[in-house]
């Protein structure tokens, strides 16, 4: 499992006191085991929090004889007929409803929890990726408003397993930007010959940021769109793509045969977020450039004339951007 089922244990016992997961302030609550199980964001507020914990246990329990979906939701302060304020008055409530005593009730509590944990366990290792990371947030910021475009990656991965201390890059990308792109890493992570070099090794549950900045020299005559697609969990992908001023596009939409209309907002950017992406799904945005009296072809950041040789990504990419960062969650090999 991405974490120890002792860890997740008792993350689940600390949350269960007091108002459980009512409790003001939740995401300053929750441990590095909840967080990774629930999917959880370093930048997740309370509510966001509480929503994805409600969500994860209903999901777990679904399956659950009802004496121990009771038992699970009740001391969690889940069941919309028991929101005590503390977690003694819950079990009475709960013990009054089936007609035991509060010993019977906290043995079946302690049950119902061992049945989550065992639940989380299975679900983490179907999901689980071989290498033992998941891309928890990712956020681009795409500028095509100045000379050249650039592109800003802010990456938060979490680890599924102990001792995560590099995460790989494909081989294909040192020849796909060699000499037209200009990558740095602008904190987090060193950039080694064989892929992303963490601080630290992380533990299971842990996660850790990097940004990258990509730049392009020159430019390239390639189509107006920006799309991701990985075959890894990925929890959340914020997309931020700025046009210039003079420059607005006559229309934007989302990927797909039936894109969804896009605005520009007043400072010529447009703004889209993905949560649990699918793998092997393209996400992104496409937009029509404006006609000008001398048109040039929209510029976006994608390599010229490549392909990746990885089994994981599609032969071509769709049109567009593709970074090696979005590789990079592509292949994790």
């Amino acid at each position: 499992m991405a974490t120890s089922s002792s860890t997740l244990m008792g993350e689940l016992k600390a949350l269960r006191r007091g108002r459980g997961v009512q409790a003001p302030g939740i995401d300053r609550l929750v441990g590095p085991a909840l967080r990774a199980v629930c999917g959880i964001g370093e930048f997740d507020g309370a509510e966001v929090v509480r929503e994805k914990l409600r969500t994860w246990v209903d999901s777990m329990v679904r399956s659950f004889p009802e004496d121990l979906r009771l038992a699970v939701t009740t001391p969690l302060a889940l069941h919309e007929d028991a929101q005590h304020a503390f977690l003694a008055h819950r079990i009475q409530w709960l013990a009054d409803l089936a007609d035991r005593d509060s010993r019977t009730i906290r043995r079946r509590i302690d049950d119902g929890l061992t049945r989550l944990v065992e639940a989380a366990s299975r679900h983490a290792a179907r999901d689980a990726a071989p290498d033992g990371w998941h891309i928890q947030q990712l956020h681009v910021l795409l500028r095509l408003d100045g000379a050249a475009p650039a592109c800003t990656e802010r990456w938060t991965i979490a680890a599924e397993r102990d001792g995560v201390d590099e995460i790989p890059w494909p081989v294909t990308a040192r020849g796909e930007f060699s000499g037209d792109h200009d990558i740095r890493v602008v904190h987090g992570v060193l950039l080694t010959d064989g892929g992303l070099r963490l601080p630290r090794p992380l533990m299971a549950g842990e996660t850790q940021e990097f940004s990258l900045d990509v730049r392009i020299p020159r430019i390239h005559q390639v189509r107006p769109v920006h799309q991701f697609r990985t075959s890894r969990r990925c929890d959340r992908f914020d997309l931020v793509v700025r046009f210039h001023p003079d420059r607005l596009p006559t229309g934007v939409s989302t990927l797909g045969e039936q894109g969804e209309p896009l605005a520009v907002n007043s400072v010529g950017e447009v703004e889209m977020s993905f949560r649990d992406t699918i793998p092997g799904r393209d996400y992104g945005i496409r937009w029509t450039p404006r006609e000008t009296a001398a048109p040039r072809p929209p510029t976006v950041l994608e390599p010229r004339g490549t392909r990746c040789a990885h089994a994981d990504c599609a032969d071509e990419p769709v049109g567009g951007h593709s970074s090696w960062t979005a590789h990079l969650g592509q292949t994790g090999s």
